[in-house]
């Protein structure tokens, strides 16, 4: 397994695991649990993204798509 993000928002963490289970890809999104836990502790990171190495390619494809706004939701939508 290869992580692929790293991150602390939660929402956004499932929004990707989405994103790469919709194009058939084993995801596992790690530090959930540590989500409640945390309080008004900072913690930046703790969200981590894993897939199988042989997806690696197609899961970083994914988060740059994301990141550069080609999953956006237009005014049509």
């Amino acid at each position: 397994m290869i992580t692929v993000y790293r991150g602390s928002d939660y929402f956004e963490g499932q929004l990707l695991k989405g994103l790469m289970e919709q194009e058939g890809l084993q995801v596992f999104l790690n530090g959930t649990a540590l989500q409640g836990g945390l309080g008004e502790v900072p913690a930046l990171g703790h969200l981590s993204i894993t897939v199988n190495a042989a997806d690696r390619e197609k899961a970083e494809e994914i988060i740059k798509a994301y990141e550069r706004g080609d999953f956006a939701l237009g005014d049509e939508d």
